[in-house]
């Protein structure tokens, strides 16, 4: 089977029709049949049905589509890790939770070069179940996650608790708070529940958000209050953007690194890994 047959079965998955994914692959339409039909024969099912209205997958080829999906991906990391930069003999795949960026992650792709030089290293910025999604179909060597997501042959080592702290921007007791006002920033499953129970009175405000960044952007326009990690919070408070809101809990974060079990001897990542407890706890 030729990969050009599965560029084409997953194009025509988006165009549904063979003629617009014969003008998009720069080929005739009877190339594209032609792909598709050597594609079934590889398989032995029919992927689609032609009709007048274009062509729709069959509930084979809808299946197909997944593993169509990650045999593209495979053979992408395969000529991106064959294909390094000149003078480079190998290549480090790690990702992270976009707000741990600041925290550790910088710090820890700086110590990555300086240990090993003649590794490319690619970073990510991503949510949990995507970093281990990545994991286990070989596009990820590292992830720093939120969220663990148990599987066979991934495993989870806790790095440190992130805290974070409710600011405003009025000097504020949190008895003074507005839900009207609060922006929910919803980190993790673990921080909803925290969140929850520790403040029951604000869990349903009117604006929530997935990621500090963009709470602070929305604070910085109309004001109000959030919570965000200790690290920005402190520094947002010390330019005198923000207050700390008095008598407000601290939120913890548990913080896990992951990767694959059989990686675990790899000496690479059990350096790279030490690394970033260094760092981490430093």
């Amino acid at each position: 089977m030729k990969v050009e047959y599965l560029e084409t079965f997953l194009d025509l998955v988006q165009t549904r029709n063979f003629q617009r994914t014969a003008e998009r692959l720069n080929v005739t339409q009877s190339t594209v049949s032609s792909r598709v039909r050597s594609l079934e024969d590889a398989i032995g099912v029919s992927l689609f049905t032609r009709g007048r209205s274009g062509a729709e997958l069959t509930p084979e080829g809808q299946k197909f589509e997944n593993y169509a999906v990650n045999i593209r991906l495979c053979w992408n990391l395969a000529r991106q890790e064959l294909g390094l930069p000149a003078g480079y003999e190998s290549r480090l795949r790690i990702a992270t939770q976009v707000s741990l960026w600041e925290r550790i992650v910088k710090r820890w792709v700086v110590w990555l070069r300086e240990q090993f030089p003649k590794t490319a290293i690619h970073v990510e910025a991503d949510y949990s179940k995507s970093m281990i999604n990545d994991l286990i179909f070989g596009a990820l060597d590292i992830g720093v996650v939120y969220t663990p997501q148990y599987q066979p042959d991934v495993e989870y080592h806790h790095l440190f608790d992130e805290k974070f702290l409710m600011v405003s921007t009025q000097s504020a007791a949190l008895d003074e708070i507005s839900v009207e006002d609060y922006v929910f920033v919803a980190l993790s499953p673990h921080f909803v529940v925290q969140h929850s129970q520790l403040l029951p009175q604000l869990h349903l405000a009117p604006v929530s958000m997935g990621l500090s960044a963009m709470s602070i952007e929305l604070l910085r326009t109309r004001g109000g209050t959030a919570y965000l990690p200790s690290e920005l919070a402190e520094s947002l408070i010390a330019q005198g953007e923000l207050h700390r809101v008095g008598g407000a809990p601290v939120i913890e974060q548990p913080v896990f690194v992951t990767f694959l079990s059989r990686q675990r001897h790899r000496p690479m990542i059990n350096q790279a890994i030490k690394g970033l407890r260094a760092i981490a706890v430093g």
